[in-house]
């Protein structure tokens, strides 16, 4: 029975006392009877012009979590429509939509969260959005005292940030220039002004991997890197190991890697790694494989700039040496960090070379024996695999190696040399 067939049969008060009832199961079993609604936009009118579509905004408050994501699912899909959109954003449903926001933190977030998902759906519903003020209230929120409050707003804003409105809108209303105020704030024992730096950063990390957005405008305008910089000083080592992530982020695209090299950032990064022990050393090494994945097929330009990075890795006789011993540690953290560097080691021409003119490397990652677990066995694997399928490889390693990895590329990641064995009879 699809959605119109229930409502010509009269059972339209049905659903909205179902919607309401004192049972999750009869809930959800109502919701899954609106959502047929969706099948047709004929259906889609005549719920929005039903008793039934308050009520299926009033669930956004229901206190059980499962019916309350159901219901945003539900709202979400609706807003693909064109009937749906503009029924979500008249004057009735931001009523109720504010009305619901006023109440406890969960709700308002789940509020929250809803408009910032329907907005970066479309340009029409991002203009939906703004004009009926409900991303006001969102913006509002950054300014509670409420520390909770605050990071949701924080988190909200990287959802909105998605689409090139977003930015603008945020950018427009202040926030990135609040967001900078807060990280600009020089008080790293204050662990609630710790967590909002922290997502701070991570906003500013997302905002780098969108297309749209000219992260070096927003640079030289808000001095982004220069704050990063100074955090890699902070005696805070989660406010510290969040910037070395955050610097991997940005550096994990083209646009971002060149950024980061025009600035003293990077060299401070590295003077970092070379003087670190433990977590953030391992940070570190984890930066360091995104800042060599830049991209699958590097330019000469980015392949010069990891290239340089590589040669600061220290170690003797080489840096790949000292990552191939991380990859002979127990630590789990430090083993896959070092097998990320060298998997994307392997997309540069001068990784090629290096790996393949190394004794130590190719008797490691040949050898069968070396590695005894699951992980590191497709680790290895992975950066074989990688050497024999980059560009041009074939021209650069000797055809002698290139034939052997060829042949445990071949054989898989988890292959077993079998010997024969010969039974004798006994005398």
């Amino acid at each position: 029975m699809n959605y119109t067939d229930i409502i010509s049969s009269g059972l339209k008060e049905h659903l909205a006392l179902g919607l309401q009832f004192n049972s999750s199961e009869v809930r959800i079993l109502a919701l899954c009877q609106v959502e047929k609604c969706l099948e047709s936009e004929t259906a889609v009118q005549d719920l929005v012009g039903s008793p039934i579509f308050p009520v299926m905004l009033e669930g956004l408050g229901y206190e059980d979590i499962l019916i309350s994501a159901k219901v945003t699912e539900f709202l979400i899909k609706l807003a693909n429509h064109a009937g749906g959109l503009h029924a979500i954003f008249d004057s009735g449903s931001i009523a109720i939509l504010n009305q619901l926001s006023q109440g406890n933190e969960s709700v308002k977030f789940r509020v929250f969260d809803l408009i910032s998902q329907i907005s970066i759906s479309s340009p029409e519903a991002f203009q939906l959005c703004e004009s009926s003020g409900a991303l006001n209230a969102i913006t509002s929120g950054f300014n509670s005292t409420d520390l909770l409050l605050k990071l949701n707003a924080i988190e909200t804003f990287s959802k909105i940030n998605q689409s090139h409105a977003g930015y603008i809108f945020l950018e427009r209303a202040g926030i990135l220039q609040s967001l900078v105020d807060v990280m600009t704030h020089d008080d790293d024992g204050d662990i609630v002004l710790v967590l909002v730096k922290c997502a701070a950063l991570k906003f500013f990390g997302k905002l780098s991997e969108i297309e749209e957005a000219d992260f070096s405008e927003v640079n030289n305008k808000y001095k982004i890197l220069s704050i990063i910089d100074s955090y890699l000083l902070s005696s805070n080592l989660d406010l510290k190991i969040t910037t070395i992530n955050i610097i991997g982020v940005i550096g994990s695209n083209p646009r971002g890697l060149k950024l980061l090299n025009a600035s003293v950032a990077l060299g401070n990064f590295m003077d970092l790694y070379q003087h670190s022990a433990g977590d953030i050393k391992i940070a570190c090494l984890q930066t360091i494989s995104c800042l060599f994945g830049a991209s699958e097929t590097p330019p000469t330009e980015l392949s010069d700039i990891a290239h340089q990075i590589y040669f600061q890795i220290g170690g003797a006789p080489t840096p790949l040496s000292t990552l191939i011993s991380n990859t002979k540690q127990t630590l789990e953290d430090l083993r896959i960090a070092s097998f990320a560097i060298m998997q994307k080691m392997a997309l540069h021409p001068w990784g090629q070379t290096e790996m393949s003119n190394s004794k130590e490397f190719i008797d490691y990652i040949l050898n069968r024996t070396t590695e005894t677990t699951k992980l590191g066995k497709e680790w290895k694997f992975t950066i074989v695999q990688t050497l024999v399928k980059a560009h041009n490889a074939e021209n650069i390693i000797p055809p002698n190696i290139f034939d052997r990895l060829t042949r445990y590329l071949r054989e898989g990641p988890f292959y077993v040399k079998t010997e024969a064995t010969v039974a004798f009879e006994s005398a």
